[in-house]
C-alpha cells in the first residue's frame, strides 16, 4: 500500500512542467512609446539537428562525407563501426526507445550538426522561429516552413522532407521502487501497521468482558457525602466518594454529630472525573516504542533527505547533490514534499492522539483492577471576553468547541500508577491527593477524618492518637507533603516545545533548512527558542516560588500514645496534638486548644500585620472557621512568630505548652486548596484568544488563495508551488508570533518587578490592561494601615445622658478608661504590639502595658496617674464578623470585682445593652460622627457580683452579655493615604470606575469616598439600609437624612456626563436583599460604596461586577483574600514578595500600585498589539505584495535580503518595540484587546492598502521607464525550482526596494500611541535600529554599484558589464549575473525617484496611522459613532 502511495504521489508530480509565464503583458515586446523593441543580437546559439529517412535528403551543406574505412552512424558522426551503443545514440530519438519513441521517429537519422549561429534580432517571444530561420539560413534551406516539420508536431510526409530535432524536455528519471531506503521503508512501516494490527485484534478480543461488565457503567468519583444530613463521629473517618455517603466504613454516625461542609471537599471528590483502569502489556508496550521509534526514523529520514539535497551524505554519495533523486533537483523536491507531508501527518496525528495513545496500547480493566487509572477531568473555559460577540465569533466559537471535542481537548487526561501502602492497600495519588481503593464499593475516593465540630468534643481529643491510628490514618490520606514537581531545565524545555504552535513551528522551519533558505530558518530558530526560553523561565521562576511556599518539612513534637515525639511534618494526621512553638512553620491545618499564638499569615492571605490566635473555649458552642472558629485556627503556610502557654484559665485547656488539634493536612488545608488551584487551574480564555480564530481561519483562506495564484501564474510548476505555499503560511502565521506576544507580557512583568509589583500570574498582565472597575477596601487600603484616637464621649451616670465629647481619655469615666485598656485582643510581641490595627491604637490611647507573666489570660498594667490598678483579663470572646462585636471578663485588682465590657459597632451596641441606658440620641450621635469620617465603638458593661473568677467558664457569651449597660462611643478618625486622592484622580482619568467595598459602616465609607473623590463632588448619595436581608430596604439621603421612598427620580437626573447625579450606598444586609430579590442588576452599577461587607459578601459583589466588566479588587488581606482570589485581577497590598492570595502583589502599600499595575498592564497589552501588527503587515507584505509579484514575475528576493528580512528587520524591530516604555498617565481609554476591532482592523487595513497601491504604482513607474522596457525579464524557460537564481533583474530589484522600505517602516509605525505608551520619540533602542536600517537601505539605493549592494545582488551587475556601463571595475569577487544584460543597476536620475517614491511610502502610512488610527479622525469618530461598550460612571 505505501508502495503504490508513494508511486502514484510521485508520478502525479512529475507529470508537472518546470516553467513560468507572465500572463497579462508580452515581454520585451514594446518600448516605452509603443514601439517594437530594438533587440540586440543573440550570439552562439545552438541549433537543433536535422532529421531524415535517408541521408540523401540531407541539405546539401549537411550531408556527411566520411573518410574511407568508416561510416556515418546514428549519433552524428562518422566511426569504424556502428555498434548498438553508437545508434542508440541517435539524437533523433530524443532520448526515448522501446515503446516511449513514436514510430514515425524509428528510421529517422541525422544530417551534420549546423554550426553555432548568430541572430542579429532575436525576438523572446518568438524565439523558436528566429532560431529556425537562423539555422535554416545558415544550412541553405529554402522554403522550410513547408519542407521541414518538427519532432512531435509535423513528421516526413508530403512535402516535409526533414525534421528539426526540438526535443520536448526528457522525462525526469523516476525510481524503481526498489531502491534499499525505499525496501526500508516499506518493510519499517509495514512491521508497524502489522504490529498495530495484531495489538488491535488482541486488545478487543481481550476486553470484552470488561466492556460487557462496565457496559452502562462508567468508573466515578463523586461527592455524597454533602447530600448526608448526618455527620461522621470525632475522629472517624469517610471516604468522600458515593460508597461512604449511604453505609460509611470507618465508625458510626450519630445523628446528634455536626459535620462542617468544606467547598475543598466537594473540589476534591471531583463530581464530574471519570476513571477508567488500565494495565500493561508487553505487546502493547511494544507496539508504543515501535511507534517512538518509527517517527524518529521519519524524521531522520527527512533529515537525510535534507543532507543529500546539499549533497552531505558520506561516503560514495559524498558531494553529490539529489544522489538519492538520482541526481535529478526535481525528483529531490517532490520527494522531500512527500516525506514532508507523511512527517507532518505523523506528528499532527500523534499530537492530537497524545491523550489516548498510551493507555490505547493498554488493556482496559475495572479501576480497582487496573494498574493505572486514568482521571478525565473536564476542562471549564474561563473566558474573559467583552458581553457581545458578533455572529462571526459564535459560529467560530461552536467550531472551535467541537473541534476540541473531536481531539479531546475539552478533557483533561491523567494517567496515575497504582500503588500499594505497606498495608497493601491500592491508592493513586492525582492532583497532589491520595485516592484509596474501598474494598467495599470497589471505587476510588480521596478520605478526610472529621473531628466534629463540638468544642468539648475537640477538647477532649488532646491526649492525641495512638501509633496505630496514626500510622492506619496516614495510610488512608498520605503524607502531609504537597510536592510541586518543578522539572529541571531540559524537561522544562520538553514541556514547553510539545504544544501544537512549536510543532507547527518546526515542520515548517524545516522546509525552510531544506529549500536553500536555512540562514533565515537558522535566525528564526533562534528567535523562537528565545520566546520558549523566556516562557520557560518565566514559568519556572514561578513554580520555584509555588514549590518554596508548598513545599515544607521540619520536625516537631506530637503526642502519641501518650507521650511526646519528635515526628517529621510529613507523618501528622487528622486528630494528632502537636506542640505549637516559636518559629514553627504550620504546615497543616490546625485547632488551638490550649494557650496562645501569634502568627505571620502575609504569605497566606496578605495580612500584613501578624494575628493573635486564642484557644477554644470549654463550652458548648460549635466551631466553624468561617465564623468565631477562625481566631482559634492555625492555617498551613503561616509562622508562629510567638506562643504564650496558659497555665492557668477559666474557660480553655490549660496546659504548659501551647496545643492545637492537626485539622487538615496536605491538600485538604486551606493552603493546600489555593496551591491546587495554582498547579491545576481551568484555562482561561481572553477576547483576544477568541478572536485569533477568526484570524487564523481568513489567514488560512487568503494563504489557499496566494496558493491558488501561485498555481495559476506558475502554469503547472508544482513543486515551486508546494513549496512558495508553504513559505506563505509559514510568512502569515509568523512563527515570531507567540514570541512577540511573550515578550511584552514578560517585559511589563519585569518592570512591575522593579516597582516591587511581584506577579505569580504573567497571563494576567493581559487581562490587567482591560481593568474597568476596581473595587477596593477601606481600611489599611484607601486609608492608613492604624486609626488615629481621636476621643471619647462617655454616658452620664446620672442623666443617661452623653457628656461632652473628649479628646483625653484620662478626663473620661473610670470603667470607660478600664474598657479601653482591656477589651481587646491585642498581645505584646517582644515590644511590637500585635493584633488587629483598631485594636492597637485602641491599646495605645490607654497608655497601658501588657505583663508578660499574666496570671490569668493577660495582665494590664495601667498608667499610674490613672488610678486603675492591675487589670486582669479572666476571659475573652474574640471578635466575630457574625456579631460584629467582642466582649471580655476583666478581674478589677483594686477591688477584687469581676465586671463585663462588652465592644462592637454602635449598631450592634445598642442591640445588645439595655435600652435604658441607651440615650435618645443615640443614633443621631454616632451618624454625626460617621459623616466626619469617624471610626466610631461602643461599649457596654455590667458588673459580675458573687462570681468566683474560676466560674466564669461556666457562663455562656450570651449569658455574660446580657443586661449591659451603655457606656460610651470610643472615636478614631480614619485618614486618607496620602496618595489615595491622587490614584482615585488617575485611576478615573484612565476611565476606571472606582467602588469601595467595606467592613465599616455605611457614613464612615461615604466620608472616605468623597475625601479620596470617588464620590464626585456635589453629588446627592442615597443609603439603602435594612435591618436584616428580610426586610424591606429604606433609603435615605445621607445630607439632608430625610428618608426618600423612590430613588428612581434621583437616579432619571443625569449630569453633563450623562450618568445619574445621584449615587448610592447600601449595607450588608440591604446588598443580600438586592442580591435576594434580583434588584442588584438594575442599581449595582450606580452603587458606589457597599458597606458593613462581611468576607463572603465582598466575593458575591466582585463577582457580579464581572458580569459586567473586567473587574479588580484591590486590599490588604486578611478579610479581602476571598475577594481578592474572585476577581479577574486581583492586587495584594501586602509586605510578602510572593502571595498565593492574589495574582499580584505590592510591597508598596499604596493605591498608586494599582495605578502603576494597570500603567504597564497596559502598556504591555498594547505593546503585544503593536508587535501583532507589524508582524500581520509583515505576513501581508510578504504573502501578499512580494508573493504576488514573485508570482507573476517568476521572480525572487536575493538570497541575502531575505535573511536581512527575516533575520534581522523582522526580529530586531520586534524586540524593540518591546522596549517602549508606559505613558505617564493612565488614558481616557482602555487598549483595544480586539484584533478584530475597527482600531485594529483599520490600522492593519490601512497600512497593507496603502502599501498596495505604492507597489502597484512602483511597477507601473517601472514600465514608463526607457531603461526598463526591453530589458524585461524573460521567464519563459526560468527553472523556478532555483528561486535563490531569481533576483538578478529590475523587476526583482524594484520589488526589493519598495518592499524593504515597507518591512522597516513596520516597526515604525505601530510605534505611535502615547497613549498606554511612552511617546515614539522616547524608544531610543528603536529609533536606532529603524534610523540604521533607512540609511543602510538608502545607501544601497542611492550609491553606484559598491560592496553592500553587490551583496545584496541589488544595484549591482557582473564585474565586467559594470566596467562597460562606465562604473570602477569591482575588487571583489560578484557571481555572474543570470540575466541578458548582466547587470540590474538602475540609472542615478531613476534611484532618487525610486528613493523618494519609497519614502513617500513611508509618509503615507505614518501619516494615515497619527491621523485617522490615533488622532483626530478617530477621536472625531468616537465622538459620533461610539463603540457598543459598557458604559459606567467612573
Amino acid at each position: 500500500m505505501i508502495y503504490r502511495f508513494l508511486r502514484a504521489i510521485l508520478t502525479l508530480a512529475l507529470l508537472a512542467t518546470a516553467s513560468a509565464f507572465q500572463v497579462w503583458h508580452d515581454v520585451n515586446r514594446y518600448d516605452v512609446h509603443g514601439n517594437e523593441c530594438v533587440y540586440r543580437e543573440k550570439t552562439d546559439v545552438v541549433c537543433s539537428q536535422v532529421c531524415v529517412a535517408e541521408l540523401s535528403n540531407c541539405p546539401a551543406s549537411l550531408r556527411p562525407s566520411c573518410p574511407d574505412g568508416q561510416s556515418f552512424c546514428a549519433d552524428g558522426d562518422c566511426h569504424d563501426e556502428c555498434t548498438e551503443e553508437i545508434q542508440a545514440q541517435n539524437p533523433c530519438h530524443c532520448s526515448r526507445s522501446g515503446g516511449k519513441l513514436p514510430s514515425e521517429a524509428h528510421d529517422l537519422i541525422p544530417c551534420l550538426a549546423i554550426p553555432n549561429v548568430t541572430i542579429q534580432q532575436f525576438h523572446p517571444w518568438n524565439s523558436q522561429n528566429d532560431i529556425r530561420s537562423a539555422c535554416g539560413a545558415e544550412a541553405n534551406i529554402t522554403d522550410q516552413s513547408k519542407t521541414v516539420g518538427v519532432w512531435g508536431k509535423s513528421w516526413l510526409g508530403g512535402d516535409i522532407a526533414a525534421v528539426w530535432a526540438e526535443c520536448p524536455a526528457a522525462p525526469s528519471p523516476n525510481y524503481k521502487y526498489t531502491e534499499s531506503y525505499w525496501i526500508a521503508v516499506y518493510a519499517v512501516n509495514g512491521a508497524l501497521a502489522l504490529l498495530i494490527l495484531i495489538w488491535s485484534v488482541y486488545k478487543g478480543f481481550a476486553e470484552q468482558s470488561v466492556r460487557a461488565a462496565t457496559s452502562g457503567k462508567v468508573g466515578s468519583i463523586r461527592d455524597k457525602s454533602a447530600d448526608s444530613s448526618d455527620g461522621v463521629a470525632a475522629g472517624s473517618g469517610r471516604s468522600m466518594g458515593d460508597n461512604m455517603a449511604e453505609k460509611p466504613v470507618f465508625g458510626s454516625t450519630p445523628k446528634d454529630a455536626l459535620t462542617e461542609s468544606r467547598s475543598g471537599s466537594v473540589d476534591m471528590a471531583m463530581p464530574n472525573n471519570r476513571l477508567s483502569g488500565y494495565s500493561d502489556s508487553i505487546l502493547g508496550t511494544v507496539c508504543v516504542w515501535s511507534i517512538a521509534v518509527v517517527t524518529i526514523l521519519w524524521i531522520c529520514f527527512l533529515g537525510v533527505w535534507t543532507a543529500d539535497y546539499y549533497g552531505s551524505l558520506p561516503g560514495k554519495h559524498s558531494g553529490v547533490l539529489y544522489s538519492l533523486a538520482y541526481e535529478n533537483d526535481f525528483l529531490e523536491l517532490a520527494t522531500f514534499l512527500i516525506l514532508w507531508g507523511i512527517t507532518f501527518v505523523i506528528l499532527i496525528v500523534l499530537y492530537v492522539l497524545k491523550p489516548h495513545l498510551r493507555n490505547y496500547f493498554r488493556l482496559l480493566t475495572l479501576p480497582a483492577k487496573g494498574e493505572y487509572v486514568c482521571v478525565v477531568r473536564p476542562l471549564h473555559e474561563i473566558k474573559v471576553t467583552e458581553t457581545s460577540v458578533n455572529w462571526l465569533q459564535v459560529h467560530i466559537n461552536v467550531l472551535t468547541e467541537w473541534l476540541q471535542a473531536a481531539m479531546s481537548r475539552d478533557k483533561e487526561y491523567t494517567t496515575c500508577p497504582v500503588e500499594r501502602t505497606s498495608e497493601g492497600r491500592l491508592y493513586f495519588t492525582y492532583q497532589c491527593t491520595r485516592y484509596v481503593l474501598d474494598e467495599q464499593t470497589q471505587q476510588y475516593a480521596p478520605y478526610e477524618f472529621d473531628l466534629g465540630s463540638g468544642h468539648r468534643g475537640l477538647i477532649d481529643q488532646a491526649g492525641g492518637l495512638s501509633s496505630t491510628e496514626a500510622s492506619y490514618r496516614l495510610e488512608l490520606v498520605g503524607p502531609n507533603f504537597i510536592e510541586v514537581k518543578v522539572p529541571n531545565i531540559f524537561g522544562a524545555f520538553a514541556r514547553e516545545l510539545v504544544s501544537f504552535f512549536y510543532l507547527y513551528q518546526f515542520i515548517f522551519l524545516w522546509a525552510f533548512y531544506f529549500y536553500a533558505y536555512w540562514q533565515v530558518g537558522l535566525v528564526d530558530t533562534c528567535v523562537i527558542l528565545l520566546s520558549a526560553t523566556i516562557k520557560v523561565v518565566l514559568r519556572l521562576q514561578s513554580e520555584r516560588r509555588l514549590k518554596q511556599m508548598a513545599e515544607q518539612e521540619e520536625t516537631i513534637a506530637v503526642k502519641r500514645d501518650g507521650e511526646w515525639a519528635q515526628v517529621s511534618t510529613r507523618d501528622l494526621v487528622t486528630g494528632d496534638v502537636i506542640e505549637v512553638t516559636s518559629g514553627a512553620h504550620m504546615s497543616c491545618d490546625c485547632i488551638l486548644l490550649s494557650g496562645n499564638a501569634i502568627m505571620n499569615e502575609s504569605s497566606l492571605t496578605g495580612e500584613p500585620l501578624p494575628i493573635r490566635k486564642f484557644p477554644l473555649r470549654i463550652d458548648d458552642g460549635h466551631y466553624s472557621v468561617t465564623g468565631a472558629g477562625k481566631m482559634s485556627t492555625l492555617f498551613a503556610g503561616t509562622i508562629v512568630s510567638q506562643v504564650q502557654p496558659v497555665t492557668k484559665a477559666a474557660d480553655s485547656l490549660e496546659s504548659d505548652r501551647v496545643l492545637a488539634l492537626v485539622r487538615f493536612t496536605g491538600t485538604m488545608s486551606d493552603k493546600g486548596q489555593l496551591v491546587r488551584r495554582i498547579l491545576f487551574p481551568n484555562p482561561i480564555s481572553f477576547i483576544f484568544n477568541e478572536q485569533m480564530r477568526i484570524v487564523v481561519c481568513i489567514l488560512v483562506l487568503y494563504a489557499v488563495f496566494v496558493m491558488g495564484m501561485a498555481v495559476y501564474l506558475y502554469k503547472g510548476n508544482s513543486v515551486a508551488t508546494a513549496f512558495y505555499g508553504i513559505f506563505t503560511i509559514a510568512q502569515l502565521l509568523s512563527p515570531l508570533l507567540p514570541a512577540a506576544l511573550v515578550i511584552g507580557q514578560s517585559i511589563a512583568a519585569t518592570r512591575l518587578r522593579k516597582k516591587k509589583i511581584y506577579c505569580v500570574d504573567p497571563q494576567r498582565i493581559m487581562t490587567a490592561g482591560k481593568v474597568q472597575i476596581l473595587c477596593a477596601d477601606k481600611t489599611g487600603t484607601l486609608t492608613k494601615e492604624g486609626l488615629e484616637f481621636y476621643g471619647g464621649r462617655c454616658i452620664d451616670e446620672t442623666s443617661g445622658r452623653f457628656a461632652a465629647f473628649s479628646g483625653d481619655l484620662l478626663s473620661t469615666s473610670r470603667r470607660f478608661q478600664q474598657a479601653v485598656a482591656s477589651c481587646h485582643s491585642v498581645a505584646d510581641l517582644d515590644g511590637q504590639l500585635i493584633g488587629n490595627p483598631v485594636d492597637i491604637e485602641q491599646f495605645r490611647a490607654s497608655n497601658a502595658t501588657i505583663d508578660p507573666q499574666p496570671e490569668y489570660l493577660d495582665a494590664i498594667q495601667t498608667p499610674a496617674d490613672s488610678g486603675l490598678g492591675t487589670i486582669h483579663v479572666v476571659r475573652r470572646f474574640q471578635f466575630v464578623h457574625a456579631r460584629a462585636s467582642m466582649s471580655v471578663v476583666i478581674l478589677d485588682a483594686s477591688t477584687g470585682k469581676l465586671h463585663v465590657f462588652v465592644k462592637g459597632s454602635f449598631e450592634r451596641i445598642k442591640a445588645v445593652a439595655r435600652a435604658q441606658s441607651v440615650p435618645g440620641d443615640y443614633d443621631d450621635a454616632c451618624a454625626d460622627l460617621a459623616r466626619e469620617g469617624c471610626y466610631v465603638l461602643a461599649f457596654a458593661h455590667k458588673t459580675l457580683d458573687a462570681v468566683d473568677p474560676a466560674n466564669v467558664g461556666d457562663f455562656t457569651q450570651d449569658e455574660l452579655e446580657s443586661g449591659c449597660d451603655m457606656l460610651g462611643l470610643l472615636v478614631f478618625k480614619n485618614m486618607l493615604k496620602e496618595d489615595t486622592a491622587k490614584a482615585i484622580a488617575e485611576l478615573k482619568h484612565g476611565a476606571t470606575r472606582t467602588v469601595m467595598i467595606t467592613g465599616d459602616t455605611a457614613l464612615t465609607g461615604i466620608v472616605i469616598a468623597r475625601q479620596c473623590g470617588m464620590v464626585p463632588e456635589n453629588s446627592r448619595v442615597l443609603l439603602g439600609e435594612s435591618k436584616t436581608p428580610a426586610d424591606e430596604i429604606q433609603w435615605t439621603d445621607v445630607d439632608t437624612r430625610e428618608p426618600v421612598a423612590d430613588i428612581q427620580p434621583y437616579l432619571a437626573e443625569l449630569g453633563s456626563d450623562g450618568f445619574p447625579t445621584t449615587e448610592l450606598a447600601v449595607g450588608g444586609a440591604a446588598f443580600e436583599r438586592l442580591c435576594a430579590t434580583g434588584e442588584i442588576d438594575a442599581l449595582l452599577l450606580n452603587i458606589r460604596v457597599f458597606a458593613r461587607m462581611k468576607p463572603t459578601h465582598k466575593v458575591e459583589c466582585i463577582e457580579n461586577h464581572m458580569k459586567y466588566a473586567v473587574t479588580a479588587m484591590c486590599g490588604d488581606g486578611g478579610n479581602d483574600s476571598l475577594a481578592l482570589r474572585a476577581a479577574h485581577v486581583g492586587i495584594a497590598l501586602s509586605d510578602a514578595e510572593a502571595s498565593i492570595v492574589s495574582p499580584f502583589s505590592s510591597a508598596d502599600r499604596s493605591m498608586m500600585s494599582c495605578v502603576e499595575l494597570l500603567r504597564q498592564s497596559r502598556a504591555g497589552l498594547a505593546t503585544s498589539f503593536a508587535n501583532f501588527t507589524a508582524l500581520i503587515c509583515y505576513g501581508q507584505i510578504m504573502a501578499g505584495i512580494v508573493k504576488m509579484c514573485t508570482f507573476y514575475f517568476a521572480i525572487s528576493l536575493t538570497q541575502n535580503l531575505w535573511m536581512l528580512i527575516d533575520g534581522g528587520i523582522a526580529t530586531g524591530l520586534m524586540l524593540t518595540i518591546s522596549m517602549s516604555g508606559p505613558a505617564e498617565r493612565l488614558a481616557p481609554h482602555r487598549p483595544t484587546s480586539r484584533i478584530l476591532g475597527p482600531q485594529m482592523l483599520a490600522s492593519v487595513g490601512g497600512i497593507v492598502i496603502i502599501n498596495w497601491i505604492f507597489s502597484v504604482m512602483s511597477y507601473v513607474w517601472l514600465f514608463q521607464q526607457d531603461w526598463f522596457r526591453c530589458n524585461e525579464r524573460s521567464t519563459a524557460d526560468v527553472n523556478m525550482n532555483k528561486w535563490w537564481l531569481l533576483g538578478d533583474n529590475y523587476e526583482s530589484t524594484i520589488l526589493s526596494f519598495v518592499c524593504l522600505f515597507q518591512f522597516i517602516n513596520n516597526g515604525f509605525v505601530v510605534n505611535y500611541g502615547y497613549l498606554y505608551r511612552a511617546r515614539w520619540y522616547k524608544n531610543y533602542a528603536l529609533l536606532v535600529v529603524w534610523g540604521f536600517l533607512v540609511a543602510f537601505s538608502s545607501y544601497m539605493l542611492l550609491a553606484d554599484p559598491n560592496r553592500v549592494g553587490c551583496a545584496f545582488r541589488l544595484n549591482c551587475g557582473t564585474a565586467s558589464t559594470l566596467e562597460k556601463l562606465g562604473y570602477k571595475k569591482p575588487t571583489w569577487y560578484i557571481e555572474p549575473y543570470i540575466n541578458p544584460i548582466e547587470n540590474n543597476v538602475i540609472p542615478k536620475q531613476s534611484r532618487y525617484e525610486l528613493w523618494g517614491y519609497c519614502l513617500g511610502n513611508m509618509a503615507a502610512t505614518n501619516l494615515w496611522q497619527v491621523f485617522v488610527i490615533n488622532g483626530p479622525v478617530r477621536n472625531l469618530l468616537r465622538k459620533r459613532k461610539p463603540l457598543r461598550r459598557l458604559k459606567v460612571k467612573l
